[in-house]
């Protein structure tokens, strides 16, 4: 795809259902279909660093199915969080090494949120494995991350689908990836963690405004899948493959369209 339009990928946040990522990535790679670029938010954040440092999607995919919340996450003393996220950041360094921005092979750029200010922070300079930590710190579970002065927390909390970062990293095609579906509870929640799930889900939901920017917008079947359930990884994966499959004639269509309409209406289907 080397002759038509750049394409950018947006991988929303989600927790453990990040892992609907790599189904679609799958079903990218098999159409030959290579983003230009990468936008990636907590677990989208993660996936995308793994896979813009060039690790194969069969070694990203052996990963994902031996992650386990004890790998992530360090038990402190409740004050900011209950959870230090230093391990998080090991593993990544130990799986992409100690990798910049700048020495990864697809751009990326990592989406956190400075809670003090309420401000989107867009991350492409310095270490990425400490990006994609402030990226993921989910407030109330991960301490916040500090960043050259800032506090940094789930880049979700403020914009969960940065397609217009995209866009300004170059992007004249935007694939989004939604990990956050409308969906119904079966019963109301039973206890405080319930609680707090949906209320942060809705939350999430909100800050998912620039999804229709997207040139296609791909969201994958997964709402009645946990959260938090590692033993779902290959289901999910499965789903974000079925999702891909579904647009990906259209996708095909679109980036064969003649260089010019990309050149005279950038973004625009």
């Amino acid at each position: 795809m080397d002759t038509g339009p750049k394409v950018g990928l947006v991988l929303s946040g989600g927790s453990v259902r990040g892992a609907a990522h790599l189904g679609v990535l799958e079903v990218l790679e098999k159409e030959g279909i290579r983003p230009h670029c990468i936008v990636g938010v907590s677990a989208g954040a993660m996936v995308g660093a793994v896979y813009c440092a060039g690790l194969p999607l069969e070694e990203i995919r052996r990963l994902a199915l031996e992650l386990r919340w004890i790998r992530l996450g360090r038990l402190v003393r409740p004050r900011l969080g209950f959870f230090d996220s230093g391990k998080l950041e090991s593993r990544l360094i130990e799986v992409i090494g100690p990798h910049t921005f700048d020495q990864l092979l697809i751009p990326l750029a990592v989406i956190a949120a400075d809670l003090m200010r309420e401000e989107v922070i867009v991350l492409r300079e310095g270490p990425v494995a400490h990006a994609v930590r402030a990226s993921c710190a989910l407030p109330g579970v991960f301490t916040p991350v500090e960043w050259e002065g800032r506090l940094l927390v789930d880049g979700g909390l403020l914009n969960n689908l940065p397609v217009s970062v995209a866009r300004e990293m170059g992007a004249q095609y935007v694939i989004a990836v939604d990990l956050l579906p409308l969906t119904q509870l079966e019963r109301p929640p039973r206890n405080l963690f319930e609680m707090w799930y949906l209320v942060f889900y809705t939350l999430l939901r909100t800050s998912h405004r620039e999804g229709e920017q997207a040139d296609c917008l791909i969201t994958p079947q997964i709402g009645r899948f946990d959260w938090v359930d590692f033993s779902q990884v290959p289901d999910l994966i499965q789903r974000g493959r079925e999702a891909a499959e579904v647009h990906i004639a259209q996708i095909s269509a679109d980036l064969r369209q003649p260089k010019i309409a990309w050149i005279e209406t950038p973004g625009q289907q």
